[in-house]
C-alpha cells in the first residue's frame, strides 16, 4: 500500500513576529521603553508620576504581550497628547498587536491609519503585507511589500517576506530572487536562508536546498523548523536514515511538532519499520487527534504488520475525521479484502474511485477484490484500465493472468504472469499471502 505523506509548507511563515517601527526614529528593540524624546514636553511638567505613565504605556505598547500592547497604545492614541509621528508608530504597534491575536482585519484596520498619519511609513506596509498574506491575500500583501521595498531599499525581511508571497503562489523564481536579494543585504538572515532552501527543495535542486538549511542551521542552530525541512530534503534525495536524524533533532528542540511527528513515521514507514512509525503516528495523533492523514498512515504500518483489524480501525478513524478522504477509502478496501470481507471491500474502493476517478492505485485494488469474487470479466477490466496506465505494474499484469486463466483464456494468462514476473519475481507470493492463487 502507498504511503501519502502529505508533508510540508514549503517556506516559513513567521510574518510577524517582530515589530517593524517607524524607519526615521531610532527605537529600540519590542519590549523596551522608548527613547525619552517621546515625552520630553511630559517631562517639564512637575511631578514624575505622568512621564513614568507615559514612559509605562510605551514600554507595554511595544512589549511582548498582544493583549497589554492594545490596552497601552489605545490609550496612547486617545490620548491626545501625541503628535502624529508617534500616534502612527502606536496604531503600527498595536496592529501587531492584533495580528498577533490572529484579529487581521483589526490590525489591517491600524496599519492603514498608521500609512494615513505617516504615508512614508515602511514598516507599517510591511506589516499590513504581513496581515494580508495571513489572510491569503498574496497579490495585496505583494503590493505593500512594494512599497515597503520602495521605501526602504536595504529592508532585507520585506525582501524575505515577499519571496514567502511569491513562493506560496508558485512564482518560485521570483520568490528565489527575492531571498537572494534578502541575503544579500543580510547575510546573517536565517529565515531568508530556510526559506530559499524550501524553495529550492519545491523546484528538485535538493543539493542547494540541504546546503541552504546548513546554513540556517548554522546561523540559528535552535532552529526546530530549518531541521524539520531539511529533513523534507533529504526525503526528497531518498536518503531517509538523514531525515529521521533531522526530523529527531526538531523534535528535540520543539517536542510539540506534530508535523515532524508525522514527517519521521512517514520515513519510518517507508523503511519498512512499522514499529517505529505507529509510534510517531501516535505521539502526532496526541497532539492532533482530527490529523486524518496520521490515521491513515498509522493503519497503512499496521497493515504491513498483517494486523488489518487494526488497520481498519485506523481508517475508519481517518474517514471519520475527514469523510471525503480517497486514499484511506482505497487503504480500508484493500484490508477489508485481505480479511474476506469483500461486499465491504468492494463498497469501499466503489467510493475512493467516485471520489478521485480513474486511480492507479484503487482500481488495482479492485482488480484485487474481483478477483477474490471470482468476478474474472471485472478484474480483468481494472487490471487493464490499470496497465493503460502503467504498463509494467506486476501485480496488475499478474492479477490480469489470474483473471484470464479462469476464463481460459491460458494462453494470454501465461504472457502476463510471465512478464509480471519478469519485473517482480516474487509477485506470485505476494498474491498467494492475499490468498488468491492460481496456475504458475
Amino acid at each position: 500500500m502507498e504511503i501519502f505523506p502529505g508533508r510540508r509548507a514549503n517556506v516559513r511563515f513567521e510574518f510577524l513576529n517582530v515589530k517593524s517601527v517607524r524607519d526615521s526614529l531610532s527605537y529600540l528593540p519590542a519590549g523596551i521603553a522608548a527613547p525619552a524624546a517621546f515625552w520630553f514636553v511630559v517631562l517639564l511638567f512637575s511631578g514624575a508620576s505622568p512621564a513614568q505613565n507615559l514612559a509605562d504605556n510605551w514600554a507595554r505598547c511595544e512589549g511582548s504581550d498582544p493583549d497589554a500592547s492594545i490596552v497601552a497604545c489605545t490609550a496612547l492614541v486617545e490620548s491626545g497628547k501625541e503628535d502624529n509621528e508617534n500616534q502612527a508608530v502606536a496604531f503600527n504597534s498595536r496592529g501587531i498587536a492584533f495580528a498577533v491575536k490572529g484579529q487581521q482585519e483589526q490590525a489591517i484596520t491600524d496599519f492603514n491609519r498608521a500609512i494615513q498619519l505617516e504615508p512614508d511609513y515602511a514598516g507599517a506596509f510591511s506589516n499590513r503585507a504581513n496581515a494580508h498574506a495571513a489572510k491569503g491575500e498574496f497579490d495585496r500583501a505583494i503590493a505593500d511589500y512594494n512599497r515597503a521595498i520602495q521605501l526602504k531599499p536595504d529592508d532585507s525581511d520585506a525582501f524575505n517576506y515577499r519571496g514567502v508571497a511569491y513562493a506560496v503562489m508558485g512564482q518560485l523564481d521570483k520568490a528565489i530572487e527575492d531571498f537572494d536579494r534578502a541575503i544579500q543585504l543580510k547575510p546573517g538572515n536565517a529565515g531568508a536562508w530556510n526559506n530559499r532552501g524550501s524553495a529550492y527543495d519545491s523546484i528538485g535542486d535538493y543539493e542547494r536546498a540541504v546546503a541552504d538549511f546548513d546554513k540556517a542551521i548554522e546561523l540559528k542552530p535552535d532552529d526546530a523548523e530549518a531541521y524539520s525541512n531539511r529533513g523534507n530534503a533529504y526525503t526528497d534525495e531518498h536518503h531517509f536514515d538523514n531525515a529521521i536524524a533531522d526530523y529527531t533533532q526538531a523534535l528535540r528542540l520543539n517536542p510539540g511538532d506534530v508535523q515532524s511527528y508525522y514527517n519521521r513515521g512517514a520515513r519510518y514507514l517507508a523503511k519498512g519499520q512499522f514499529d517505529e512509525a505507529i509510534t510517531d503516528f501516535g505521539q502526532a495523533l496526541r497532539i492532533r487527534p482530527d490529523l486524518a492523514e496520521a490515521c491513515n498512515s498509522r493503519g497503512i504500518a499496521w497493515e504491513g504488520k498483517g494486523q488489518e483489524k487494526q488497520a481498519i480501525s485506523d481508517f475508519d478513524q481517518a474517514i471519520r475525521a475527514k469523510p471525503d478522504y480517497a486514499e484511506a477509502y482505497g487503504n480500508r478496501c484493500f484490508s477489508h479484502a485481505l480479511e474476506g470481507q469483500l461486499s465491504l471491500a468492494l463498497e469501499d474502493c466503489n467510493k475512493a474511485l467516485m471520489l478521485r476517478p480513474n486511480d492507479v492505485a484503487t482500481l488495482n485494488r479492485r482488480g484485487l477484490v474481483y478477483l477474490k469474487m471470482n468476478d474474472a470479466e471485472r478484474a480483468i477490466a481494472d487490471y487493464s484500465a490499470v496497465l493503460v496506465m502503467n504498463p509494467v505494474m506486476a501485480s496488475a499484469l499478474y492479477g490480469r493472468g489470474l483473471a484470464k486463466w479462469r476464463t481460459g483464456d491460458t494462453a494470454s494468462a501465461l504472457e502476463d504472469m510471465n512478464a509480471a514476473k519478469s519485473i517482480q519475481a516474487d509477485v506470485g507470493g505476494q498474491f498467494a499471502k492475499w490468498g488468491v492463487t492460481g496456475k504458475p
